[in-house]
């Protein structure tokens, strides 16, 4: 096992759970002073609370795989595991783009609105770059292993 490597995708998924975080809870701050749709912004305060609620997951999960490498495990079980992870930062994504898409057609039809898609538009960049960049780094560790 290439130890360097693990170490970096546990990095690189620790990376993106914490920029979930922090792209959530700069939402929930700005949310009450954003005007938006009741309805949108019931929907962004519930994505914000899946984030959040992800990023503990992940946190959590990483603890147990680094105890878990301190036994050498073997590389299926230790790739279930970071696949897993991978899954649970994916899961948000589909829900933040139908976020995204709401949103830019409500600030189409209310220019008022706009700043609510710029804030929550450009959070789910930043977590969209986090995960392709831990994603990348789970392939190339998995493709070391082929």
């Amino acid at each position: 096992m290439n130890r360097p490597a693990v170490d970096g995708v546990i990095g690189a998924i620790r990376d993106c759970a914490l920029i979930m975080f922090e792209n959530a809870t700069y939402i929930q701050r700005e949310l009450p002073s954003i005007e938006m749709s009741t309805a949108l912004k019931s929907e962004t305060a519930e994505a914000c609370e899946l984030l959040v609620g992800t990023k503990y997951d992940v946190i959590s999960e990483l603890f147990e795989i680094e105890e878990l490498l301190e036994s050498k495990p073997d590389w299926g079980l230790l790739s279930s595991r970071i696949d897993r992870l991978i899954t649970w930062l994916s899961s948000n994504l589909p829900r933040l783009h139908q976020l995204v898409m709401a949103l830019r057609e409500d600030s189409q039809k209310n220019l008022r609105h706009t700043l609510s898609l710029v804030l929550v538009q450009e959070s789910a960049v930043n977590i969209l770059n986090a995960f392709n960049s831990a994603k990348a780094k789970v392939d190339a560790l998995a493709s070391e292993k082929e």
